[in-house]
């Protein structure tokens, strides 16, 4: 495995792609006016890809404009994270994405994001200030939710929304955020901005893809907007006693299904992950956690795995291929719980002999379907509950005792 795919995502130093690179605060200037007021931002900003050094802030645009970020452990901020990997001010016409590194573990830095116009003499702008804080592998306790299957769904992410909780040490995404994705104008309400709800005001977001996420013309332009810690789409993170594994499972028929007209290659993405998985599995903060969790948007184990027949419109309801070549290494690596989506049908299967990890999948879609799964790992036990979002009901719950 590429060393800094450990770095990015367990240890506390590095990063890819689109980094800030810290330098001191220069001087503000003293008309700066708010960028949502003025209609520079396309939306609202979304903090993803959290690792215990890095935080990912992406910032969707309407016109072309330059971007940085000022940040800082309090608001009067003590850095700016104002230059790329090729040495150019971050700046688009669509969106710019900046990563904040070289950042403290477990620390809470408050940002706020600065535009200028490329065009006209217009003035630069600010968003709000905002706080997010970065992972904490040492920690003594986690708190995180989960969300899946909103299908840019604006009341039902409105309402998962609401429920945030200001403790959550972050937000795990898993997959279909999307329908599909063949109108790129509507990139930004889905992945950042979607209608109603400012994705800022809460968590840092980490991410699976789902099926849908991949499916359209446009769908290869989702990382345009959104940031993985690896900059792949599956990798592997520790927040106090829990590590975990996020896995894409990519698509519910096999890639020569004549609906994906040739754009599908998700099979060898599932081998590479295998690869991945057998060296992963031995890095040393994954192997010493007490609680092993592993995320993905297909579930690995389902109540009734019938081979789906594709020529009547069948799909996957579990993910065979994926299981066929990940089972092994997620046995030998002790992972106690696989939590999935796609199926839109809130259910908790337990562990067996030949399965030695339940499965626990989340509702979805409508308010009156949907789920907040909410996690909770300290020395004494990890305990996972789908709830019911519509009335707080509590659909399963499942606990574990800590690995010797």
């Amino acid at each position: 495995m590429q060393r800094r795919q450990f770095i990015t995502s367990i240890g506390t130093i590095g990063t890819l792609a689109a980094a800030g690179l810290a330098r001191p605060l220069a001087a503000a200037s003293a008309d700066a006016a708010s960028a949502e007021s003025t209609g520079l931002l396309n939306g609202t900003p979304a903090v993803f890809a959290p690792t215990p050094s890095s935080l990912t802030i992406t910032l969707p645009l309407r016109e072309a404009a330059l971007a940085w970020i000022d940040y800082g452990e309090t608001p009067k901020f003590q850095f700016t994270a104002a230059s790329d990997e090729w040495g150019f001010v971050p700046h688009d016409d669509k969106v710019a994405k900046i990563r904040l590194t070289g950042l403290k573990p477990g620390t809470r830095y408050h940002w706020r994001a600065t535009l200028k116009p490329l065009k006209g003499q217009g003035k630069q702008i600010r968003t709000r200030v905002y706080s997010h804080k970065t992972l904490s592998p040492k920690a003594a306790e986690t708190r995180f939710s989960v969300w899946n299957d909103t299908h840019d769904q604006a009341a039902t992410i409105q309402k998962l929304h609401s429920l945030r909780r200001a403790e959550d040490d972050f937000l795990l995404w898993n997959g279909d955020l999307s329908n599909n994705v063949n109108d790129a104008s509507r990139l930004p309400g889905i992945y950042v901005s979607p209608k109603g709800v400012d994705l800022a005001e809460g968590p840092p977001i980490l991410l699976t893809r789902g099926n849908h996420d991949v499916r359209g013309i446009w769908a290869n332009k989702m990382t345009d907007y959104v940031d993985f810690p690896t900059g792949r789409p599956f990798y592997a993170f520790r927040s106090g006693p829990m590590a975990a594994i996020t896995l894409d499972t990519g698509e519910d028929k096999p890639d020569s299904h004549p609906s994906f007209k040739g754009v599908a290659a998700f099979e060898p993405l599932i081998r590479e992950q295998a690869h991945w998985l057998e060296r992963v599995i031995q890095h040393p903060a994954l192997r010493s956690a007490p609680y092993r969790v592993v995320f993905c948007h297909i579930p690995l184990r389902w109540t009734d795995e019938v081979q789906a027949n594709y020529d009547n419109k069948e799909w996957d309801h579990v993910s065979l291929r994926g299981r066929a070549v990940w089972h092994d290494s997620l046995v030998r690596w002790g992972a106690q719980v696989i939590v999935s989506g796609h199926n839109h049908r809130a259910t908790l299967i337990p562990a067996t002999k030949k399965f030695p990890y339940a499965q626990l999948l989340g509702g979805g879609r409508g308010i009156s379907n949907a789920t907040i799964i909410r996690g909770h790992a300290d020395a004494k036990q990890l305990r996972l509950a789908a709830t019911m979002i519509h009335d707080g009901s509590i659909a399963h719950e499942i606990s574990f005792n800590p690995l010797a």
